[in-house]
């Protein structure tokens, strides 16, 4: 076994063409963007920013790794883009032991999730980003893209199997993904299909009843014909044990997850993919108890499903020194999520209320992207049209409402975007991009609420990057947006309706580069430095109301609004080292300093300046791997991040976290087994906090205290896997 390095290709934080995104940059902007270009190409250089190949097992090749960013539209390296990337590999993603994206969110650096679901399918970048989906509807801020598809806010549905590696853009990324892309983005890329055999079998246990088993198989069917298709199938009880149902698996994992990829080469010139996803979701969410100790008392256990069935279809022409490509989506989910709001029974107290919330949720999606492209290596440029048609009907089910609540929203986009780069001289190049986007939705509910939006939007960026003596030097000015909204509750005020589209502009700089000492250690190492300016600044608020029946107990509306500051700043580093040639070291390191002001809240009172909620001041993930033998290989991991708010609504804080992971891969011709432990000392890890109210009756509902779900507890397990 050569080198299981969880750096080199497994992880890449490394910016360089990207782009200062803007338009007609307001003073402060332009005056910046001076400073940050003539900074970035004045630095003096450190080292050499050749990509270190990723050696990994036996079969894998051992060269120079080319990675290409596939969410960059000149698909690039991870090298020649300017911007804060990080690409995680199928290495690593298989040493994580990774199901969802919930699993590798660790690793990136101000990269952070909240639960309050099954899976942790709120994702923030940045301390931007949703954090639950209770107020309707809501417009995503992180992008999350599966091959050629756009999941974004169906965060549940980040499986990873059968995945070549999951890219992370951090900050605005509006010029390619519109109105999703205003934190930035988390893409999957599938394996393609191949045009000689391969596959794999897999299969993982481990305690708590976890079982996963994973298959892939990849041939060439005829001649220009190959096809792959994948299945995983995952099983757990859960971390939570139901003490009045006298069950351990009422927060339980049950899903089976498909892929078919087809690829099609017409002729010389012209090629057809096509993909087919198919998730199938049946999972159990039962995550709060009165006592924050993982025992519930519900006598109805809730749930998180999902039927999803997804497809793209994309033409490829090569125009010689052009290229045009046409790509089609369409996706259609049946989401239906509950949960016992008194997380109680029956006969538990006599001042005891009992409730439960359901909503039942449609979501369709079409979009169709057509983009034409000059390949000219000196001045490369795109232009795209794209459409995007969708609809999302509601039904909320719930015990202390009169009637069913139903809702319609239909969300429509047109954007037309492009970009250019020029090769100035040989190290110094300059790329622009914009979009101008024209959104508009049409709401209706059973209460008679009618609301038509119509909003014009536009982002840009600009980027300069500088090459000497072989490190590469980057500053940005990038623009996003984020489509305006409604709190469709007719419980809000008249005041609180409407909030307004939010942008955001990012300023940012960077260095990365690879070292190599006289001793032989070498290094690769990606430092950004970022300053984001949120104007009309989106916040998830709530208000507690009490409930009519006179019990004592409250219930929530979400309310969202807009403060008119938010500031959002910070570093990150990634570094690969290699020490020797059995020992290989990660160390990445994320800082943020996030706040938001100027912001009156729902219950009145007004927000000068204030944390930001999920935007830990710190984040951290180092690894460490040692080869004994050719075939013995030990990985230790460390990871955390520092005390941070959940909510904007109360002061509730996650605590400090530090988690360390262990495996040892031992392979033998084609079969890797894999003995690991996660979460090595049971801490405890809170995904998702709650503030601002008691639940408890055996208190009276007073005083307010706080209440959390936890994620992953110390757990052993053991993978096996056949490749052929």
């Amino acid at each position: 076994m050569k080198n299981i390095k969880v750096s080199n290709q497994s992880i890449f934080l490394r910016p360089r063409n990207q782009v200062i995104k803007s338009f007609r940059i307001n003073p402060i902007a332009k005056s910046m963007a001076v400073a940050l270009l003539s900074f970035g190409i004045h630095l003096t250089a450190l080292a050499d920013t050749s990509v270190v190949s990723t050696s990994s097992n036996k079969g894998i090749n051992n060269g120079i790794e080319r990675i290409v960013v596939t969410s960059d539209f000149s698909q690039r390296s991870p090298d020649n883009l300017a911007s804060s990337v990080v690409v995680i590999g199928e290495q690593l993603l298989d040493l994580r032991q990774a199901e969802h994206l919930e699993d590798i969110i660790g690793i990136v650096p101000n990269l952070n999730f909240s639960s309050g679901a099954s899976r942790g399918k709120f994702i923030q970048i940045r301390g931007i980003g949703e954090r639950s989906l209770f107020a309707e509807p809501i417009n995503a801020s992180v992008a999350l893209v599966v091959d050629e598809i756009n999941f974004s806010g169906l965060g549940g549905l980040g499986a990873l199997f059968d995945v070549q590696q999951v890219e992370v853009l951090s900050g605005p990324q509006s010029t390619g993904f519109g109105a999703t892309g205003l934190a930035g983005i988390i893409k999957v890329v599938s394996n393609a299909a191949t045009d000689s055999q391969e596959g794999y079998l897999q299969g993982s246990f481990a305690e708590y009843n976890t079982q996963r088993y994973s298959a892939a198989y990849s041939n060439q069917i005829a001649d220009g014909l190959n096809a792959r298709i994948a299945m995983q199938q995952v099983n757990s009880d859960g971390f939570v044990e139901n003490i009045f149902l006298n069950r351990d698996d009422t927060n339980n994992i049950d899903e089976f997850n498909a892929k078919l990829a087809v690829d099609y080469v017409m002729s010389d010139t012209a090629g057809l993919e096509f993909k087919l996803y198919r998730f199938d979701v049946n999972n159990g969410y039962d995550a709060f108890s009165l006592d924050n100790d993982n025992k519930t008392r519900s006598d109805e256990p809730g749930f998180d499903r999902t039927e999803t069935q997804a497809a793209s279809v994309k033409y490829i022409q090569d125009l010689g020194a052009h290229s045009f490509s046409l790509s089609l989506t369409t996706l259609n989910a049946d989401l239906d999520y509950g949960y016992d709001e008194d997380w109680t029974f029956v006969g538990f107290h006599p001042d005891e209320y009992s409730s439960f919330d359901q909503y039942k949720r449609k979501v369709s999606n079409q979009t169709v992207d057509a983009r034409y492209a000059a390949t000219d290596a000196n001045s490369p440029w795109v232009v795209g049209l794209y459409y995007q048609q969708s609809e999302q009907d509601l039904t909320r089910i719930y015990t202390f409402a009169n009637a069913d609540f139903t809702s319609f929203y239909e969300p429509n986009s047109v954007a037309l975007y492009g970009e250019r780069s020029w090769q100035i001289s040989e190290p110094l190049s300059i790329t622009a991009g914009a979009r101008v986007e024209k959104f508009d939705a049409d709401y209706v509910d059973s209460n008679n609420f009618v609301e038509v939006l119509d909003d014009s939007l536009l982002a840009g960026k600009l980027t300069a990057s500088y090459a000497l003596q072989k490190t590469t030097f980057y500053s940005s000015i990038s623009r996003s947006y984020k489509a305006g909204g409604f709190n469709a509750d007719e419980r809000v005020s008249d005041n609180d309706r409407l909030y307004s589209p939010e942008y955001n502009w990012n300023y940012e700089i960077g260095i990365k580069g690879n070292i190599e000492t006289s001793s032989g250690i070498k290094a690769n190492i990606s430092l950004t430095f970022f300053y984001m300016q949120r104007e009309d600044a989106q916040v998830s608020d709530f208000s507690v109301l009490d409930r009519e029946d006179g019990s004592g107990a409250v219930e929530f509306i979400d309310v969202i609004g807009n403060a008119d500051t938010g500031i959002n700043k910070g570093m990150e580093i990634s570094s690969n080292w290699q020490f020797t040639d059995k020992l290989s070291t990660v160390v990445n390191l994320g800082y943020l300093d996030a706040t938001f002001g100027n912001y009156q809240l729902v219950d009145g009172s007004f927000v000068d300046k204030q944390l930001q909620a999920q935007a830990p001041k710190i984040t951290f993930y180092t690894s460490a791997s040692y080869e004994f033998t050719d075939q013995i290989v030990w990985v230790v991991e460390f990871e955390g991040k520092d005390r941070h708010r959940f909510s904007v609504g109360h002061d509730e804080r996650a605590p400090f976290t530090a988690v360390f992971n262990t495996e040892v891969n031992w392979q033998e011709g084609n079969i890797l087994l894999q003995l690991w432990a996660k979460n090595i000392f049971d801490r405890n890890l809170p995904t998702r906090g709650f503030g601002g109210f008691n639940n408890d009756p055996r208190d009276g509902y007073f005083p307010a205290k706080p209440y959390y779900q936890f994620g992953q507890e110390r757990q052993l397990g053991v993978t096996a896997t056949y490749r052929f």
